[in-house]
């Protein structure tokens, strides 16, 4: 009776931890771009072919937990991002202060468990630009487009201020770019089993 009660109770206060653990490839139609405007009009930059293979690892410890703990993420070279008009790449890098830190790095470290039917999920990222690295929140929508593929589109708005950036101005500072931007990627994984 007493091991009955003992395996009850740990079954209820103690959770069954399983790692389950998950590889999923970033495939090279993968892309991230940013929107954002100025006192003069809208801009949209971006990536639109990732050339980096990667692959990330999905790990989820209890399997009661709608929420993954991932390893992996991109790496960026920041040079590779176009807007579309000379003047706008040439003022985008060296706000992002392309030559000293030619690299964007975004780790993904949490992420809401898509292998069920939820169509919108959330994450935890931290996220490396010109030398300064946040952690933050993104906003997932998953789209499956067979059982071994995968595409999470993000979204999340950010502020140049918050890497300690100031948005390009131009023309004397007649010309403003807001500090708010909105950064959308699309990771198309497949899945590695």
């Amino acid at each position: 009776m007493k091991t009955l009660l003992l395996i009850l109770l740990t079954s209820f206060c103690c959770p069954p931890r399983i790692v389950v653990v998950e590889k999923w490839k970033i495939e090279k139609d993968s892309n991230l771009y940013f929107e954002g405007r100025s006192n003069i009009s809208s801009f949209r930059c971006g990536i639109t072919e990732y050339l980096t293979p990667d692959t990330l690892s999905f790990y989820m410890e209890d399997v009661r937990q709608p929420v993954l703990s991932v390893k992996g993420g991109l790496t960026i070279n920041v040079k590779r991002f176009d807007c579309q008009q000379q003047y706008m790449n040439k003022d985008l890098l060296k706000t992002l202060k392309a030559n000293e830190c030619p690299e964007l790095k975004i780790a993904l470290q949490t992420i809401g468990n898509f292998s069920g039917p939820a169509k919108n999920i959330k994450g935890t990222v931290l996220i490396s630009l010109a030398g300064v690295t946040r952690n933050m929140e993104v906003d997932y929508t998953v789209q499956y487009t067979d059982q071994r593929n995968v595409r999470l589109l993000g979204s999340r708005n950010v502020l140049f201020s918050d890497f300690g950036l100031t948005p390009p101005r131009k023309l004397a500072g007649m010309v403003k770019v807001e500090d708010q931007i909105n950064v959308k990627f699309l990771l198309a994984l497949r899945s590695l089993k």
